[in-house]
């Protein structure tokens, strides 16, 4: 698995902005940092910001025409900056963030995903070339059997696209229908189920790289390019968009791998008799609380079909 992922260069990156964007707003509204460019901001001005400062911060944003999202995000990268400083670098004692408003986000009991029938359209797209341009056509048989593989082990296992982006050789089991990945925003490893079908469609795979000539190490990417490059996360999002848009046209603008991984926890969430807790190991979540996400969509979608024997 590579050091560090696409998406986790991207998060980082907003981060900093984020940062930027809270330090630009206190040289102009904080009265102890007056006169002070951002370069100038010392240890010693951070430890006077208050939580009433954030609260501030928190509320002007708002005035602005933020959204809850959008200042939650904003928040949490100015807490991660005060904890760096408090428990890494140990210049700092307090942290404001923890004790400033609380911003809550609504609740969703809804969520995009792909029925069973539609993930069948989107797969026979892949086999067989349906919907696609006749430019798209000229080079789909180069691509297909790979193709199917990425978007078959999204729908079989729910996996981050920076976790099936950062798989290696060695990090596969043929015997086992194990892989390892590294989950998202910790460093913890885990060993992830595939089944069946998903196993035939990675041998079909692994084949083809070996009829190509192929040598595999252990250090080599699971998933390439046709140079032997490994797929980055932005030629994975494009690749599904271009199968979806093919196959789901109505869907194109809504369907991306982190909706086929919410399409895997609706019809496993369904499959296992609601077992949300092995649906949280499955998903990787930190929280059971992100996990509900899924079960009161699920719930609600039973609640709406109650009249179904009037539906015809």
């Amino acid at each position: 698995m590579t050091g560090l992922s696409e998406n986790t260069l991207t998060t980082k990156v907003a981060y900093a902005r984020d940062i930027k964007y809270f330090l630009e707003f206190a040289v102009n509204f904080y009265p102890y940092f007056t006169e002070k460019s951002i370069k100038d901001i010392t240890m010693d001005d951070l430890e006077q910001i208050s939580a009433e400062d954030i609260n501030l911060y928190l509320f002007t944003m708002k005035d602005q025409g933020l959204g809850e999202k959008t200042r939650a995000r904003k928040k949490s990268a100015i807490s991660a900056m005060f904890n760096y400083m408090i428990n890494a670098q140990r210049k700092l004692t307090y942290n404001p963030v923890s004790g400033s408003t609380k911003i809550r986000l609504p609740e969703k009991d809804f969520v995009i995903y792909l029925t069973r029938e539609e993930q069948e359209r989107l797969l026979n797209t892949i086999r067989i070339g349906t919907g696609l341009s006749k430019g798209q056509l000229a080079y789909h048989e180069h691509y297909k059997v790979r193709d199917l593989a990425i978007v078959f082990l999204f729908l079989d296992t729910g996996l981050r696209v920076s976790e099936l982006n950062s798989i290696n050789v060695k990090d596969l089991s043929l015997e086992d229908f194990t892989v390892v990945v590294q989950r998202k925003g910790r460093n913890k490893i885990q060993m992830i189920y595939y089944s069946d079908e998903s196993a035939e469609y990675i041998n079909d795979y692994l084949n083809e790289r070996k009829a190509r000539g192929d040598a595999f190490h252990g250090d080599d990417p699971l998933f390439v390019t046709l140079e032997g490059n490994r797929l980055s996360v932005r030629e994975i999002q494009n690749m599904v968009k271009k199968y979806v848009a093919a196959a789901l046209p109505d869907k194109m603008h809504s369907i991306s791998p982190h909706k086929l991984r919410s399409s895997f926890a609706m019809e496993f969430y369904r499959a296992s008799d609601k077992d949300i807790l092995t649906l949280q190991k499955r998903m990787g979540h930190k929280s059971i609380l992100t996990t509900n996400i899924y079960a009161k969509a699920a719930d609600a979608e039973i609640k709406e079909s109650r009249n179904w024997r009037n539906s015809n």
